[in-house]
């Protein structure tokens, strides 16, 4: 899976529920051009069946979430081609950097 760029028929996107932060924090997905790939690409991606951190999210053409699977963090791996650890630590330094670059500045008086 890659990270998803363009508008497509659907998406699918990984999330990594982080206690530490208490924030969700992106782990990749990617992006599908027809209904069929990403309904064969969803139907490939197994339930994981206990308690988990992580999370499948299926979001139709406009980004809404549609579904959502829990999911392990090997399936994570899997579907990246990458460790979980570095997936986790390059989501935690992309969504630091977002929230910084939407944190307005504070003023004094």
């Amino acid at each position: 899976m890659s990270k998803q760029n363009e508008k497509r028929a659907g998406y699918i996107q990984l999330q990594f529920f982080d206690s530490s932060s208490n924030q969700v924090v992106s782990l990749g997905g990617a992006g599908f051009a027809t209904k069929e790939e990403d309904d064969a690409a969803w139907a490939n991606i197994a339930v994981f069946d206990g308690e988990s951190a992580f999370l499948a999210d299926r979001l139709d053409s406009e980004g809404d979430i549609v579904d959502e699977k829990v999911i392990s963090a090997e399936t994570c791996e899997q579907l990246m081609g990458r460790p979980i650890a570095d997936l986790i630590n390059e989501g935690r330094a992309e969504l630091k950097d977002f929230l910084k670059s939407i944190k307005r500045p504070s003023h004094t008086k």
